[in-house]
């Protein structure tokens, strides 16, 4: 089964109606069809809520209510094994190379190495910065 990595980019447009959501919903929608298995890690749900709360902040959106869904949706996807949240244990220390090498946030790293530990075989990402690094670092990255 292909496995696509969503990064916080992809994550959020699922909860939050914005230009790309359409295509985020449809790789949910593969998901639910047991086509793919989505995976991403700990530290996308915490990246997450930062953007909700900034969202709510500019009168967007309701913060806790976004999160419900949000942990109400992973949950049944977990359960039903659709999907994969990642501990991101020793990455913090891990990603150091990778911040040094191409100048990105330790979050980004995160991402690319959470990738790579699951052997996606697929990096979706909105970020222009994060899909030439993750590129570079020879993942398979697709422009959602």
């Amino acid at each position: 089964m292909t496995k696509i990595y969503l990064d916080t980019s992809a994550l959020v447009k699922r909860y939050v109606e914005e230009e790309g959501s359409e295509e985020v919903d449809a790789i949910f929608e593969k998901a639910y069809g047991e086509e793919v298995k989505l995976v991403i890690s700990q530290w996308n749900i915490a990246e997450a809520v930062v953007v909700f709360d900034k969202y709510e902040r500019k009168g967007i959106l309701e913060a806790k209510q976004t999160i419900n869904l949000l942990q109400n949706e992973l949950e049944t996807m977990v359960r039903m094994q659709y999907f994969k949240i990642t501990p991101i244990g020793s990455m913090i220390a891990e990603s150091i190379p990778l911040i040094l090498a191409h100048h990105i946030y330790v979050a980004d790293a995160i991402q690319i190495l959470t990738c790579r530990q699951e052997n996606c075989d697929l990096f979706a990402t909105f970020d222009k910065k994060l899909r030439k690094v993750a590129k570079a670092e020879g993942l398979n990255v697709s422009w959602i």
